[in-house]
């Protein structure tokens, strides 16, 4: 049995993808109409809400910009810190010689 997640569809130079992740699902694509059709017909099956542009999934935050997107985890990072109780910790200077090369050997 196969599970699939993740939904690819390319046709006349539009690319659109869909990925389910448990009750998620992100829609991304370069035809806004063709976005615009696939939610009008997830939305005949079950009810979804369009929470509008991605900002977060699976602890990675999504931010657009004119030079692209980029991904980060600093949320999943401060709340890792936060939990752990070393937030408020100050850096310490680490015991290493950074000119050393390494091997697998």
């Amino acid at each position: 049995m196969n599970d699939y997640s993740l939904f690819i569809n390319s046709s006349k130079g539009s690319f659109t993808t869909l990925l389910v992740y448990v009750d998620d699902i992100i829609l991304a694509g370069n035809d806004k109409e063709e976005i615009d059709r696939i939610k009008e017909a997830l939305n005949k099956t079950f009810k979804i809400k369009d929470l509008g542009d991605l900002r977060y999934f699976l602890d990675f935050e999504v931010a657009r910009s004119k030079k692209g997107i980029m991904m980060n985890q600093r949320k999943y990072a401060l709340e890792l810190l936060t939990d752990a109780g070393l937030l408020a910790r100050k850096p310490v200077v680490t015991p290493i010689d950074n000119l050393v090369k390494l091997s697998s050997t």
